[in-house]
């Protein structure tokens, strides 16, 4: 049986075959709705000092008759915090400030806001909106980079439902990969990226300017993610990328980096549908990578820069598609070089057991039927299909060996260098 349609301007009456059950004598009824989700990106050289002017182009008209909250953490509100609150009250928004921690030096040896993307802070900001008052029309702002960018897309999905979100990313990992989509995160002590939504922001305020504030091993982190989207589906990309990677710091060359990179991804989100190259491009490099970045911050050792581990996770993807015969060296070795000459690391940490990384990825999304799921590459810009079909079981004996074969690099480099 069908739920009636309904005409708004008469009342509504009943047929027997809307109550009459099916053959096996249960009633049915169905209800559904196609929710459309849309991002705008606004890339502009100085567009953060410019918010008071553009304020009505970004933010909704009915914004401005309600409070309003800017999400930031300690780092980025020493220098950006209080000018952006002054610049979108100047706007006429009511705007209030909320800053989560964030570590100047922890365990990976860099400024940091990766462990306190927790539960506890999403609790903290939740209680806090709603005790200072909240409307359905009010906007999370996300003042920050790619852990800043996650919590407030969460936050914003789940309060009252769903209310307007806002992306004013100030790292390179942000302009590059984090706050170009619909998913939302928080980690779990079971792992990374386990608790979330899909969830859009209305407008993402790109500004590549404020890159002069990031160190350059942050600004190769979030390179690390452009460079997994050449591998998968652009050599003009990396080799645009390479031919750059002595000057990272560079101002023309991170805004046409950033607009390469997003050219590319954005139709991964548009027509993530319609195949699943859509979904295992984006996340190539990512279940290895995830589950070494997690391990990290768990172990003893040296914790990783998300960036930093999938660019590992790339190579142990690329060792896994030549162990399956789906590659050649000549792509293998393209991996390894790209990320070295870009200054990240390619090899799995010494103190993270090959078992240990094997049962981390049992909490990545994709993990299937007891096996991980990915995308491979079978040469640089060509990720590997079966009708039509992009992601594949990887058997865990593969996997491990593509991690011991990977390792086994770094004790031959040591080898060559004595």
């Amino acid at each position: 049986a069908m739920a009636p349609t309904i005409d708004y301007a008469q009342q509504v009456s009943f047929t027997k075959d809307t109550l009459a059950p099916s053959k096996d004598g249960i009633w049915r009824c169905q209800f559904s709705r196609n929710r459309h989700m849309a991002s705008d990106i606004l890339l502009s050289n100085g567009i953060v000092n410019n918010l008071d002017s553009l304020a009505r182009q970004i933010f909704p008209e009915k914004a401005f008759g309600t409070k309003n909250y800017v999400i930031t953490d300690t780092i980025v509100d020493d220098v950006y915090g209080d000018l952006v609150i002054n610049k979108l009250k100047s706007a006429g928004l009511e705007v209030y400030k909320l800053v989560i921690e964030s570590a100047e030096n922890d365990k990976t040896g860099d400024p940091s806001t990766e462990k306190f993307k927790t539960m506890e802070n999403f609790q903290m900001l939740t209680d806090k909106i709603l005790r200072n008052g909240i409307t359905k029309n009010s906007c999370i702002i996300s003042l920050g980079g790619g852990v800043v960018n996650n919590i407030c897309g969460f936050l914003a999905s789940a309060l009252y439902r769903g209310v307007p979100m806002i992306h004013i990313t100030t790292t390179c990992m942000g302009m590059l990969d984090a706050a170009i989509d619909f998913k939302q995160a928080v980690n779990h002590c079971c792992g990374k990226n386990l608790l979330g939504a899909y969830y859009p922001a209305s407008q993402i305020i790109i500004d590549p300017t404020v890159l002069v504030t990031q160190s350059e091993r942050a600004v190769r982190n979030g390179i690390a993610e452009a460079i997994k989207h050449g591998l998968c589906h652009s050599p003009d990309l990396l080799n645009f990328i390479l031919e750059g990677a002595h000057d990272v710091k560079n101002p023309e060359y991170l805004e046409n980096l950033i607009k390469m990179t997003v050219a590319l991804k954005a139709p991964t989100l548009t027509h993530y549908d319609e195949s699943n190259f859509n979904e295992m491009c984006p996340q190539y490099g990512h279940s290895v990578g995830h589950a070494c970045e997690f391990l990290g911050f768990k172990g003893s050792g040296v914790a990783l820069l998300h960036g930093e581990a999938v660019a590992i996770g790339c190579c142990v993807s690329a060792e896994i598609s030549r162990i399956m015969g789906l590659c050649d060296d000549a792509c293998v070795e393209a991996h390894y070089d790209a990320f070295a000459r870009s200054g990240l690391p390619t090899i799995v940490p010494e103190d993270q057991a090959d078992e240990d990384v094997l049962y981390q990825m049992v909490y990545d999304k994709h993990y299937e039927k007891k096996s991980a799921t990915m995308g491979l590459c079978t040469s640089v810009g060509v990720m590997h299909q079966k009708d039509g079909n992009f992601a594949f079981e990887i058997d865990d004996a593969i996997i491990l060996e593509a991690i011991r074969i990977n390792k086994a690099r770094a004790h031959a480099d040591m080898t060559d260098n004595n």
